[in-house]
């Protein structure tokens, strides 16, 4: 989609971060008035003298349009939108279509939000995943609320996200949360995520470590009976037979049998 390609792909349930991406796309275009309404096409004073490749028409730019919005959802929706022969059009059909702003979906999205967990994700993809399901929400409750009051709705909104995104985290991240919360004040979401990042490396470290740790500076004692040679780098075997390290009983240079054993051992007795 010429130089700046749209990331998020309209699949069906995420029409609200694809219209807002798709929105700000347009918008840096200059294109968003073939959507709203404020560009429309004037009647035609096409010039033969004049040099076609000087200036776009109105309907080259939206079928350029077109062709973007085509290109930005799955396969199976692309078959929805051809009986539409303007951008416009196919706009307003696939918001009348999927853009849910009623009660069941905001019942929804407060369901996934309050059964939603950090589990095995890694901070990153939980912060992503949670803002999602956030943004998609906060949409539709503040879709009605008057501009003078909805900086005060945003403020309240953004303490609950903080708090939500907070609470939801595994155990190992206990020491962090409760060092932030007691803070004040308690930091922003955007600070506290900052943090967690850093915990997690930290964790991730000290994981290594002591993985480390544990696998090296062991002690063996290594028995005769074992019948097996030592492994490379033995410096920290000990010789049944002798206690010294270094080796095993089996070639020790200092083992002798039983009997002579015996035999000098009495023989030191008797001196």
């Amino acid at each position: 989609m010429d130089s700046a390609p749209l990331c998020v792909k309209f699949t069906g349930t995420n029409y609200s971060t694809w219209a807002f991406q798709f929105e700000l796309f347009l918008k840096g275009k200059d294109l968003w008035g073939h959507i709203d309404g404020t560009d429309v096409e004037k009647p035609s004073t096409f010039d033969k003298s004049q040099d076609v490749g000087t200036s776009h028409s109105w309907a080259v730019l939206d079928a350029r349009i077109m062709s973007w919005l085509l290109g930005s959802v799955e396969p199976h929706i692309v078959t929805h939108l051809r009986p539409h022969r303007s951008a416009q059009s196919m706009w307003a059909y696939l918001k009348k279509v999927y853009h849910q702003d009623n009660d069941a979906r905001r019942f929804q999205l407060e369901h996934a939000i309050a059964m939603f967990q950090h589990g095995s994700l890694s901070i990153q993809d939980y912060y992503s995943a949670f803002l999602t399901l956030w943004h998609e929400y906060v949409d539709l409750v503040t879709a009605d609320v008057p501009i003078a009051a909805l900086s005060t709705i945003q403020t309240i909104h953004a303490t609950t996200r903080r708090d939500q995104f907070l609470m939801k985290l595994r155990p190992e991240y206990e020491s962090v949360r409760s060092s932030l919360l007691n803070r004040s004040p308690v930091p922003s979401l955007d600070i506290c995520f900052g943090e967690l990042l850093r915990e997690e490396q930290r964790l991730s470290t000290q994981a290594i470590l002591e993985q480390s740790h544990g696998s090296s500076g062991t002690t063996t004692v290594v028995y005769a009976a074992q019948g097996r040679g030592p492994p490379m780098h033995s410096k920290n075997l000990q010789c049944f037979c002798c206690k010294e390290y270094g080796h095993i009983a089996t070639t020790c240079p200092k083992k002798f049998c039983s009997y002579c054993k015996h035999f000098r051992l009495r023989l030191l007795s008797l001196l």
